[in-house]
Parts: structure tokens; C-alpha cells; sequence
């Protein structure tokens, strides 16, 4: 094939999105010894993608050659390939994104007069020419696919395609506070994050302070041949996602499954699909680990696994396991670098007052959609039938369990069914004419609520107004989620605005949910969102995804009283698809008398 073709071929492997591009950029920029980098994009980084640094610059003849597949200047024998201490090192990342786009190169060192200026559209490369340009390395790629049209068509939407490049730029400042990073989006400056020495000031700049204020220091943990470090955030700030989790090997951040399950161990195990907020830095001889397994470098694998797995965990542990007064947040506010006004403003940080609600709303009226307000009850007994009563009719044992169970009214249940009493005070039970029928109330009340929100047609939902907003600071790849959903979102009765950059306030919520467990419940649905596959389909199949995990949400928040059983069961019988709930758990179980007979070895 073709040296264009060739690079072309070589691009799918490098180059999977804009992200992608802006990775490889920063890291070299970041080899180069850069201090401070600066990326601007346009249109999701499909228009323009422009990273800019002070590095040490390139002569015109490196300039050519950086160009040239497997060209690289950062290995000079074989042996240095077994102790990679450099981001990138394979030499095929500019050639292959210059093969799919409008590339455009400036740079120039820090002794030389002028600089060189070089272009390479689709792969083809024109003549140098020099330049006046300040010490570093710019890089522009305009119309990135341009050539690659069935490539283009795979890009999402400017917001989404925009997070994941504010993504890469947050984990590459998280690895090196030291460095100056800016970002600016279509014309907008989104951060400037000015260089410091302080690790959780960097967190704090990016994260939020209510972020790092919660940290706890994970103390430097020595093993043979590497060192583990870092903070965590309490148990009670886990998600659904791995979104909240930060680690890096050697400043190279990675999301390899092998130190996903150290981490885990190191809490001592924990619940499935649950993973703790932490921003773990690994340090490890480059002779100990082989960072050159994966295409895109973020799986690794260490020539001594076991000791990694025991330093993780023992750093973990010693984390948990330390003083309260070590845990506690600093007593001095976080000291955080000036900002340049004209480049950035100043986000403003709410207080802990205002990023909690606790007062009692009233929540309007509704029919079943409505959470029942949790009362005290006496549990009910069941009172066992005389040993000759054998049958009964319908009308006998309602009158006869009126006196044992009178929370239960036979008005509210379907024809047919008598309610029966608890199993294990969690599961009620039904005699039907068919059998006997056990309820799950949790994922009954999911159908309902389901089913209710869906017969909205998208309309406003009653929603209940808090008093005191709530502030959330969020990962981008979050934002672009609700930006997607903002139409479901606000039909459900959920009301945000933005507050900064990658920040929400919520203002009210929908009438079903508790006011006190709103961070919690907003943070778990978008998590759900933000993993399904569908919210990208059409928009009737994307809203019953959005109302689908609100149900869920919802019905588990609920504390229900038995009394209001038959009242869900009657509810539940008239839904569209009774027998299960959105996701396909069931919300009944039937025995029919044929199958208990056939149990019990009678004909």
C-alpha cells in the first residue's frame, strides 16, 4: 500500500476521536519539558484542535522527521525501550494525525534566531519555511476526518466530543500540577489552571473545594521498587461510575483492571458496581512495568505484580485506617495561585450551607405518585386456619382476615385476590384464584411510577421547589450528559441552571423524591444515563430511558407502610406490563395451584 494509505490505516489505531488527538499532543508537549500548555478547539475539536507550549522546540530537521512514521527522538537504543520513562515513545502519533487532516507545525528552540513552519495536508507533506515564533511548539489540526468521511460520520456531538477533550486536559493537569494548563473552547477561555507544588490545591482548581477539603491523604507507602500515594474520599462519596477515580503510573494516567481490583481489595471489598472517589499516583521503577501492551497505553503490566497489589492496599488501609485529626480538613483555607482576571473568571465557591438542603418542603398533592410519609405500625400476624377448614370461598376468608390484618382493606385489592400477610416482614403475599402470588412493593412502585411519567407525554411534572439550591460540581463527560438529557431532565421536574464551568445548581426537584437525598439520587441517575447506550437513540426511546432510572431512583428511595400494599397491587394490576418492571425484574411471582400440587406430589 501507499505511505498516505499506510498512515491512513496507522490513524485508526492513534487516532479514535479529537480527544485522542489532544492526548498525544499534550504529551509530547509534556516530554518536551513544557510548563505550561495551552489547547484551543473549535466545534468539538472537528474545526480545530491547537495546542500550544513552551517546551525545547524543534530544529527544521527534527521538525521533517517528527513527521515520518517511527520517527521518534525520545528512545535512542533498544535497552531504553525496557525503561520507558517518557509519555510517548513510538514515534507514529503526528504522521498518522497529519495523514487525517489539515496539520500545520511551528515551532522553534530556545537558542535559535527564528523558527520553522511546516504543513502537511492528508498526509502530504510541503516545504518548510521559516518563521518568527517564540520558543515551543504550536500544533494545529484543522478538519480532522477531512479525507475520512466514514470517520467523520462516527464523531458525536460538538458537546459530547468536547467533554472527553476536557476530560484528557483534567487527567494530564491532575498528573503534573506543576504545569500551567488553559483551555479555551470556541472562542471562550473555560480555565486557566496556573502551575503549583501543591497537589491538592491542583484537585481543589479542578475538582472543586468541597472536594478537596474531603480528602484524605493516602501517606507515601514504600514497596520494592515503587511508591504509592495520593488522597481518597470517604466510603459515603462512592458512585456508580469510575468516573471519580484518578490513577497514574509514573504521571501516565491509566484505568488498567489489575490495579482496579487492588484498589478495591484495599477498601476491604465493597459493594458490586461501587468505586471509591481517590486520586492515586503510582511510582514504580520504568524497568518494573511494560507500558507498551495497549494501543492507546492506558493498560500496563508489572513484571512484579504481587508487590504493586500489596502496596496499593497497604496504602489504602493506612489511609482508612488513620487518626481523625489526620483526616479532618485543614484548618487554613486552600492557598490558591492568582488568576488573571482578563483571561478567567473567578467561580463562585458556594458554602456548605448552601450546598445542603435541609428544610422540610410541602410537597403537593398526588395520587399514587406521591412517596407515603414513612408511620409507625403495628407489624400484623398471621393467624393460622382451623385444621378442618380446608376451602374457603373468597367472600368466607375475606371476612375472616378483616379482624387479623384490618390494615389491609379487601376494597383497594383486584377481584379475586386476599391478601395473606408478610414473608419475613418484607414480601407480601396474595391467595389469587390461580394461586399464590408474592409482591415485591420496591419494584411495583418502579412500574407505577413509570408507567405515570410516560402518560405525561413529556409534560411538566409536578416538582417541588427548594428553598435552598443545591450546588454540584461535575466531570464534563457529566455535563454533556445533562446537556443531552436537559429536555427530559426538565420535562421530569427536575429544574438546574449552570453555575461556572462544569458546575449545576439544582432548584427543584420532582414531588416524588425526598429533598434530603438530592445530591445523591441526581449524582446515581446520571451515572445510569451516562453508561446507556440508548440516550443516544431517537428521542421517544431516549425519554423512557430517562424516566426508567427515575422510576428506580425513585421507588427506592421510598419507605413504604404495608398498609398501602393492596392499594400498590391494585395500582400495579392496571399498568400496561404489570408483571415487571421497566428493566425486566419482576414485580410478581406466581405459584399456581398445579405447581404447589405437583410439589407436594399430589395428582
Amino acid at each position: 500500500m501507499s505511505a498516505t494509505l499506510a498512515s491512513q490505516v496507522a490513524a485508526g489505531e492513534v487516532v479514535e476521536r479529537p480527544a485522542s488527538v489532544i492526548k498525544e499532543l499534550i504529551e509530547n508537549s509534556l516530554d518536551a519539558g513544557a510548563k505550561s500548555i495551552h489547547v484551543e478547539i473549535r466545534q468539538g475539536g472537528s474545526a480545530l484542535i491547537k495546542v500550544t507550549d513552551d517546551g525545547a522546540g524543534m530544529s527544521e530537521e527534527d521538525a521533517l522527521l517528527c513527521i515520518q512514521r517511527h520517527a521518534t527522538s525520545k528512545l535512542k537504543n533498544v535497552e531504553e525501550l525496557f525503561a520507558i520513562t517518557n509519555l510517548g515513545f513510538r514515534g507514529e502519533a503526528l504522521p498518522s494525525i497529519a495523514s487525517v487532516s489539515r496539520f500545520k507545525l511551528s515551532t522553534r528552540t530556545h537558542e535559535a534566531l527564528e523558527g520553522c513552519e511546516l504543513l502537511v495536508h492528508g498526509g502530504i507533506a510541503h516545504e518548510p519555511r521559516a518563521s518568527g515564533l517564540p520558543p515551543g511548539t504550536s500544533i494545529e489540526v484543522s478538519e480532522l476526518f477531512f479525507n475520512t468521511p466514514v470517520r467523520r460520520k462516527f464523531l458525536k456531538s460538538n458537546e459530547t466530543e468536547s467533554a472527553h477533550i476536557e476530560h484528557q486536559i483534567r487527567l494530564h493537569a491532575l498528573a503534573f500540577p506543576h504545569v500551567r494548563f488553559s483551555y479555551k473552547r470556541d472562542g471562550q477561555t473555560i480555565f486557566d489552571w496556573y502551575a503549583s507544588h501543591d497537589d491538592q490545591a491542583r484537585i481543589a482548581s479542578i475538582m472543586g473545594t468541597g472536594t478537596a477539603e474531603s480528602l484524605l491523604p493516602i501517606p507515601e507507602t514504600i514497596g520494592p521498587g515503587m511508591c504509592v500515594k495520593g488522597f481518597l474520599q470517604p466510603l459515603t462519596e462512592a458512585r456508580r461510575s469510575k468516573k471519580s477515580q484518578y490513577i497514574f503510573l509514573n504521571n501516565r494516567p491509566i484505568d488498567d483492571q489489575f490495579v482496579n481490583r487492588a484498589v478495591r481489595d484495599g477498601y476491604g471489598g465493597l459493594a458490586t458496581g461501587l468505586y471509591p472517589a481517590l486520586f492515586l499516583h503510582i511510582e514504580v521503577e520504568p524497568s518494573l512495568v511494560d507500558v507498551n501492551v495497549h494501543p492507546s497505553k492506558k493498560e500496563v503490566r508489572f513484571r512484579r505484580q504481587n508487590d504493586v497489589a500489596a502496596t496499593i492496599i497497604e496504602a489504602i488501609n493506612l489511609a482508612l485506617q488513620a487518626p481523625i485529626s489526620a483526616k479532618s480538613a485543614p484548618s487554613q483555607p486552600l492557598q490558591f495561585e492568582p488568576k488573571d482576571q482578563d483571561l478567567v473568571s473567578i467561580k463562585q465557591t458556594p458554602t456548605k450551607e448552601e450546598t445542603t438542603s435541609t428544610v422540610q418542603i410541602e410537597k403537593p398533592e398526588l395520587s399514587t405518585k406521591q412517596a407515603p410519609t414513612p408511620i409507625q405500625f403495628a407489624k400484623p400476624t398471621l393467624r393460622p386456619l382451623p385444621a378442618r377448614q380446608s376451602k374457603l370461598d373468597l367472600a368466607d376468608r375475606n371476612e375472616s382476615t378483616k379482624d387479623v390484618i384490618n390494615q389491609h382493606p379487601t376494597s383497594t385489592l383486584p377481584n379475586g385476590f386476599v391478601y395473606l400477610g408478610q414473608l419475613h416482614q418484607t414480601w407480601p403475599m396474595y391467595e389469587s384464584p390461580e394461586g399464590l402470588v408474592i409482591m415485591n412493593p420496591k419494584a411495583a412502585r418502579e412500574r407505577i411510577i413509570f408507567e405515570e411519567l410516560r402518560q405525561l407525554d413529556k409534560t411538566n411534572t409536578p416538582s417541588q421547589q427548594l428553598l435552598s439550591p443545591i450546588i454540584i460540581d461535575l466531570d464534563p463527560r457529566d455535563v454533556a450528559t445533562i446537556k443531552a438529557m436537559s429536555k427530559h431532565i426538565e420535562a421530569s421536574g427536575i429544574h438546574l441552571t449552570p453555575f461556572g464551568n462544569n458546575t449545576i445548581r439544582i432548584e427543584a426537584i420532582p414531588a416524588m423524591i425526598e429533598p434530603s437525598d438530592t445530591k445523591q439520587f441526581f449524582i446515581e441517575l446520571i451515572d445510569k444515563l451516562s453508561k446507556s447506550t440508548q440516550m443516544r437513540a431517537n428521542t421517544s426511546v431516549a425519554y423512557e430511558q430517562f424516566i426508567s432510572e427515575l422510576a428506580k431512583k425513585s421507588a427506592q428511595q421510598e419507605q413504604i407502610n404495608p398498609s398501602l400494599y393492596p392499594q400498590i397491587l391494585g395500582r400495579l394490576m392496571q399498568c400496561e406490563v404489570p408483571y415487571c418492571t421497566p428493566q425486566g425484574k419482576p414485580t410478581l411471582i406466581h405459584y399456581s395451584l398445579a405447581d404447589i400440587k405437583r410439589k407436594f406430589g399430589q395428582s
